[in-house]
């Protein structure tokens, strides 16, 4: 299962009605719930003493004080209930919940399921089930869904990368190649007017998908750098082999990046080279062509923009050197490290390096 690029409709409410829980004041327990329909909140509301009224917070529990257990009766408590403080706040801020669904963090007691049926709610999300029989029985018998999903994360490990990608079918009418093709503004400008942001994941097996990856050839006179994937450097078919450009995905953050002159592509050309190299005296950086290989799965997903750049330098070092030795080879021996396990390191020797004067 890919990760997302962005909580569903689900996700996002039910992470409304957990922050709203931390404004309950019952001690045992911290509950949220939020009223929602056609994606509009219509009232909120948590767990705790009435308005005004002296709560467990700075009174203690009152169920601990009497020793009473978890699911018992709920007469002696002090809390009014979530769904209930949902149902009063919108009464009187004048909005009906009739047709809502109810996003809350724990399913509802009996009492709670009784005051929702009569409110007219059509559905009740929550990522706690409550083993509370007679609710679940109210819900079925009102034709109300009830639905338990997991625990929201506000972890951003768990929504996934996003990359710069254009639809297949957009490469398709500028002009699908495959091999090299010499830089040419037209075809370039209509990828540019496609871009988008995708899941990576999905992008890396979706064939509807084309990632733009910039490729940045770098020369000091007639040497050429070449860079070697240790085995630190990710893909394991790909250790040792050696690559002749420094290229990676566009992020959205290389769009926030406010560059004058430089359209996305660029920024995050820039960004690699800045992230994975350092090297003096960089200069004449400029798009030379396209990549595309459609002979291996990894590749076929993938379009590269190629960019080359001069330096008067020869010193080089890798910003990651666990996953990247670079070094420079004078373009005679440049054949010798074309293994090919590195496509593109081929298809740009023989379309392009090969060909420079």
């Amino acid at each position: 299962m890919s990760k997302k690029l962005r909580p569903d409709i689900d996700e996002y409410f039910l992470k409304i009605a957990k922050v709203v829980g931390e404004r309950a004041t019952c001690v045992r327990r911290k509950i949220g719930a939020v009223a929602v329909r056609d994606k509009y909140i219509l009232s909120t509301g948590y767990n705790g003493a009435p308005a005004g009224i002296p709560d467990c917070l700075e009174l203690g529990c009152l169920r601990d004080q009497q020793n009473i257990k978890s699911g018992s009766p709920h007469d002696i408590c002090r809390s009014v209930h979530a769904e209930q403080n949902v149902i009063i706040q919108a009464a009187v801020h004048g909005n009906s919940i009739k047709g809502a669904t109810i996003y809350c963090t724990t399913a509802p007691c009996a009492q709670c399921a009784r005051m929702l049926v009569n409110a007219g709610i059509k559905r009740y999300v929550c990522f706690i089930d409550y083993p509370n029989k007679e609710a679940r029985y109210l819900f079925k018998t009102a034709g109300i869904k009830f639905e338990v999903h997991e625990e929201p994360s506000f972890s951003e490990e768990l929504i996934g990368e996003q990359v710069l990608a254009i639809p297949d079918e957009v490469f398709i009418r500028a002009g699908k190649f495959s091999g090299f093709r010499s830089y040419n503004k037209e075809f370039y400008d209509k990828l540019l007017q496609n871009i988008r942001y995708v899941a990576r994941d999905d992008a890396e097996h979706d064939e509807n998908w084309k990632q733009l990856i910039p490729y940045i050839t770098i020369r000091s006179g007639n040497d050429w750098l070449v860079m070697q994937r240790l085995p630190r450097s990710g893909e394991k078919r790909l250790h040792h082999a050696y690559t002749f450009g420094v290229g990676g995905h566009i992020n959205p953050s290389d769009s926030t990046s406010d560059v004058e002159g430089e359209d996305v592509i660029e920024r995050g050309m820039n960004r690699e080279l800045n992230e994975e190299i350092w090297i003096d005296d960089l200069k004449n950086i400029k798009p030379v062509g396209f990549i595309y290989d459609d002979s291996q799965e990894v590749s076929r997903h993938h379009l590269g923009i190629v960019y080359a750049a001069e330096t008067g330098s020869k010193e080089i070092k890798a910003l990651e050197p666990e996953k990247l030795k670079p070094f420079f080879v004078n373009i005679k021996d440049l054949p010798k490290y074309i293994d090919g396990r590195e496509n593109w390191a081929e298809i740009v020797y023989k379309g392009y390096i090969s060909k420079v004067k």
